[in-house]
């Protein structure tokens, strides 16, 4: 195994103990080598991301805490196992949301496991990556490799291609969107933003894009999409009022924590209200989480999500849609945003409005909870 420097057995990470609203910055023992295939990455810059508000909230996690927290980031590699080969110390990475060989199972399972970091020990243990050092597991395979073409591409630009910016591209592609298709992104939080900014730089020729946030359909207006205040009417009658037979395509970037016109609590809102704008063989793609766990230590709101959600179904059959959703394992979709990035076309970063220091972690969830970002990057030095 080779090794560049450091010898500090702890490292500075965001540590989520199970009561919501909370996070803390604490010392925990340093990423380091388990077996010969992992390598371990400085990280650069880190991000705060949608998903990381359901372990917040607590309504989504692990039973057992405290765990580290997070899983966008990016970085330097700082060791390797002697099993790795392609990654070398000193690469500039992108760090997966999904490592290789821990991800979904894809062979045929009635409860697929799911492994993830910051996620904590029900989710692969995989530690957290808003933290110095992160652990990165068949390195080979799992880590994006950044060269020379990138050294001018700033980490803002980068890092979302840890999770976000594939998983929007993703959600788009689960709708089964042509160029030339209208569509309606629901949600305009940092995924529906790029999911809309996706569905733009693929040729759609109109977007929709739905939230409550005034600051987040102004970043909207400004990509090029179509604001859609969710609070002053109905989303889908708004939309059919501008399209009377509907957009052919939607996406719920939302999930499980979604709230009607009201601004209250309503799992099936944003599907309802998809379907209900979607034409007649059009498609919906969901990559929004919808993953309710019952009440326990970490997940001390779980019960506030049920499993379970009201579908118009009769008008969903009728209309002969399609629906997709999931879990999207951004290094599976990551290879043409790596292209746009590299000519130039994409610029992702617009999505950041704040970059602070990782002891800032605690007031930037909770503002980024109250909606007073629209996304966060924590740069290490």
């Amino acid at each position: 195994m080779a090794e560049a420097h450091s010898n500090s057995k702890t490292m500075r990470s965001v540590v989520f103990d199970g009561h919501p609203l909370k996070v803390h910055v604490r010392n925990v023992q340093k990423a380091n080598i388990i077996r010969q295939t992992d390598a371990v990455v400085r990280v650069t810059s880190a991000a705060i991301c949608g998903s990381d508000m359901h372990n917040y909230h607590g309504v989504f996690g692990s039973n057992r805490v405290p765990y580290p927290i997070g899983h966008e980031a990016m970085g330097i590699v700082e060791k390797v196992g002697a099993d790795v080969d392609s990654v070398k110390i000193g690469d500039r990475v992108i760090i997966p949301d999904i490592p290789d060989g821990v991800r979904l199972d894809l062979e045929p399972a009635i409860s697929p496991a799911v492994a993830l970091y910051g996620e904590g020990p029900d989710f692969g243990n995989l530690g957290g990556c808003q933290a110095e050092f992160v652990r990165v597991p068949l390195a080979d395979k799992s880590l994006i490799i950044l060269d020379k073409d990138f050294d001018e591409i700033e980490d803002q630009d980068l890092v979302v291609l840890s999770d976000i910016f594939p998983t929007g591209w993703t959600g788009v592609t689960w709708s089964g969107f042509e160029a030339g298709d209208k569509i309606a992104i629901f949600g305009a939080g940092p995924v529906g933003l790029l999911a809309a900014y996706s569905a733009i730089l693929r040729g759609a020729s109109r977007v929709y894009s739905i939230d409550s946030v005034q600051d987040r359909l102004d970043l909207a207006v400004s990509i090029g999409a179509i604001p859609i205040n969710f609070t002053k009417g109905e989303p889908s009658a708004q939309i059919l009022a501008r399209e009377p037979g509907g957009v052919q395509r939607t996406v719920d970037c939302v999930g499980e924590e979604c709230v009607n016109e009201k601004l209250k609590p309503d799992q099936s809102f944003v599907i309802t209200q998809a379907i209900k704008c979607t034409c007649v063989n059009g498609g919906l793609g969901v990559v929004g989480v919808h993953f309710a766990e019952p009440n326990s230590t970490g997940v001390q709101r779980g019960d506030t999500i049920s499993p379970n959600m009201t579908f118009p179904i009769t008008l969903f059959w009728k209309k002969n849609m399609s629906i997709r959703g999931g879990v999207v394992d951004s290094k599976l979709f990551v290879g043409p945003l790596l292209e746009l990035l590299k000519s130039g076309i994409a610029n992702p970063g617009f999505v950041f409005s704040s970059i602070i220091d990782l002891e800032e972690a605690p007031k930037a969830y909770h503002r980024f909870s109250e909606h007073l970002e629209t996304k966060v990057m924590i740069k290490f030095c």
